[in-house]
């Protein structure tokens, strides 16, 4: 039942039902309360509703059940770095990508967290995010590599 309740809510949030994806995500996390995969869907739900303080919390509650899992990990990060929290987002990351060196949305996320203290670092993750078979991710990655390469120390 959690996974037809867990894929419906999904199905809804794609087609923009943000409600019905919610209240269904909502269900599906009450049959499985330690599942990340769900805990990440009704963050989602949770952030586009606008409660972000409690989608941050369960992706917070996610991240720490799943350390190494890229989905809740990168979501979590992404509200570090809208918040400036490039630190806080690179310590997240950073037992992601030793556990997954390829994975292309980590490794954008931590150029991007890293790009104003370590552009060298940054650039290389940045190079591993053009990977991505996301074609805006990969256009961020493009564009966040060239402002590197641009801004590197001769």
């Amino acid at each position: 039942m959690k996974t037809n309740l867990y894929r419906d809510g999904m199905a809804r949030l794609e087609r923009g039902e943000v409600e019905q994806g919610r209240r269904l995500l909502e269900a599906a996390w009450a049959e499985a309360p330690d599942s990340v995969e769900v805990m990440q869907g009704l963050a989602r739900a949770l952030d586009l509703a606008g409660e972000r303080p409690r989608a941050q919390e369960l992706l917070e509650r996610a991240h720490a059940q799943a350390p190494t899992e890229p989905g809740p990990a990168c979501d979590l990060a992404m509200l570090y770095l809208e918040h400036e929290q490039d630190t806080r987002a690179e310590q997240l990351l950073t037992p992601v990508l030793a556990a997954h060196p390829e994975h292309p949305r980590a490794n954008l996320y931590m150029a991007m967290a890293l790009a104003k203290t370590e552009p060298v670092r940054a650039r290389a993750h940045a190079e591993k995010a053009l990977q991505d078979t996301d074609p805006e991710r990969r256009q961020q990655a493009e564009a966040l590599r060239r402002v590197l390469v641009a801004h590197e120390p001769a």
